[in-house]
């Protein structure tokens, strides 16, 4: 499973396709090779490889003002012994500490925030990095998985099937205490995300989307209204009600 910025922004901000245009849009990347929420090596190389296959150029070229900030260090820590099934408990939770604070510090200088990974078990750091500057947030999930089980549904252990679980406001009370992840404050709320593009979701996932009334759209559905409607519903779902400005 890939990793990068799943997009969360403000409810007072409207998005679309020509936002990458705007010639005012600063964009900062952050580098997170990490891959200790899953078993395969493969996914820390990311970061190289985007960089490699031209990201920064190509933002470039479409008039953003891009900061580098390199890659962040990970280390894993000792002893870090599983937690019921949970593998890596302390090092994941540390990993997305340290990402968050990163992602906080580069939102608040005014810029986009674009991370870039890792597994998927690095969403508790970005996006809880970015309710560090804008709690009023809302996210935008493109993946085939809904990542939503919790360290009781998993199967796997893995915490790259689990990190939407820690950050969901209506989900605490259903949340072990994990080592490593203290410091997580739930910062989104289910009505507040919407899936596109689900084909894989375990079936503990399935009731806690059904149970908390959060809104998806399977790979089928994509296929049926076609991924513009798609984007435009979601985008009318979580910013319909709302006052904001337009940009086009």
């Amino acid at each position: 499973r890939r990793s990068s910025d799943l997009h969360p922004h403000k409810k007072g901000q409207h998005l679309s396709a020509n936002d990458t245009m705007n010639p005012q849009k600063s964009v900062g990347i952050i580098g997170a090779p990490f891959s200790k929420g899953q078993p395969r090596g493969g996914v820390e190389g990311g970061p190289k490889s985007l960089r490699d296959a031209g990201l920064i150029p190509r933002l470039e070229e479409l008039e953003c003002k891009v900061e580098d900030y390199g890659d962040l260090t990970f280390t894993d820590v000792p002893n870090d012994s599983p937690f019921g099934l949970v593998k890596n408990p302390r090092t994941v939770g540390e990993a997305n500490k340290k990402l968050a604070n990163k992602v906080a510090e580069v939102t608040r200088s005014g810029k986009t925030c674009l991370t870039l990974g890792g597994d998927h078990s690095l969403a508790v750091g970005t996006i809880a990095g970015h309710a560090k500057s804008n709690p009023d947030l809302c996210v935008v999930w493109v993946d085939a998985h809904s990542d939503i089980n919790t360290p009781l549904t998993s199967t796997s252990g893995n915490l790259h099937g689990q990190p939407v679980s820690f950050l969901i406001k209506e989900m605490k009370d259903m949340m072990p205490k994990v080592p490593g992840f203290e410091w997580v404050t739930p910062c989104l709320s289910a009505k507040d995300i919407v899936y596109i593009g689900l084909r894989d979701v375990d079936a503990g996932e399935r009731l806690i989307l059904k149970t908390f009334g959060i809104k998806y759209y399977s790979m089928t559905e994509v296929d049926a209204l076609n991924i513009k409607k798609v984007v435009d519903e979601t985008l009318e779902y979580l910013l319909g009600n709302t006052t904001r400005s337009e940009e086009h």
